[in-house]
């Protein structure tokens, strides 16, 4: 059996939690967010007089007073860091590759840093590190593709468009 549930707001402590498949008066309250499912699946066991373990829930979040489009922004926010994630260890890990192979042809860690973008003290740590564990160049998997950070620009604004926010693009500011 599968259920919608929606949370519609805060009832002072505590999140008020809507099941209309059940009527209108089928309302639940969790004091968590993450204790929401587990609260409307017992509450529908017990109305529907089923086993917990019978009942999938699906847990919409809807606007809260003035906060609009919460669920779909909150998706969109979640996307984007973990794409952002994606991007730093990548950044990461071809910065540490560049300093690495810089620093084996003697360049000075100052000009290190202003090519890398960072302090002349974290290139001497990255220096010592890629010395130690050599780390592939990012751009050299990628056959020095000129175009990877385009594309990653071109992933976060398809991002930005998949969840209708189209006009808080990069591209459109």
């Amino acid at each position: 059996m599968k259920f919608e549930a929606h949370v519609t707001g805060r009832e002072g402590r505590w999140w008020a939690v809507e099941i209309p498949a059940l009527g209108e008066d089928a309302v639940t309250q969790a004091r968590r967010l993450s204790e929401v499912e587990s609260e409307a699946r017992d509450y529908i066991a017990v109305s529907e007089d089923v086993a917990p373990s019978t009942v999938e829930v699906e847990v919409i979040i809807d606007d809260i007073g003035q906060a609009k489009d919460v669920q779909e922004r909150s998706v969109w926010i979640r996307a984007a860091r973990k794409l952002i994630e994606q991007l730093e260890d990548d950044v990461q890990r071809e910065t540490l590759a560049l300093t690495t192979e810089l620093a084996a042809e003697n360049v000075p860690m100052r000009e290190i840093a202003q090519l890398v973008g960072t302090t002349f003290q974290r290139v001497g740590q990255l220096a010592n590190a890629g010395a130690h564990q050599p780390t592939p160049s990012l751009w050299a998997i990628t056959d020095h593709d000129p175009d990877v950070l385009e594309r990653a620009r071109s992933a976060l604004i398809a991002l930005f468009e998949s969840a209708g926010l189209a006009e808080s693009t990069p591209r459109s500011r």
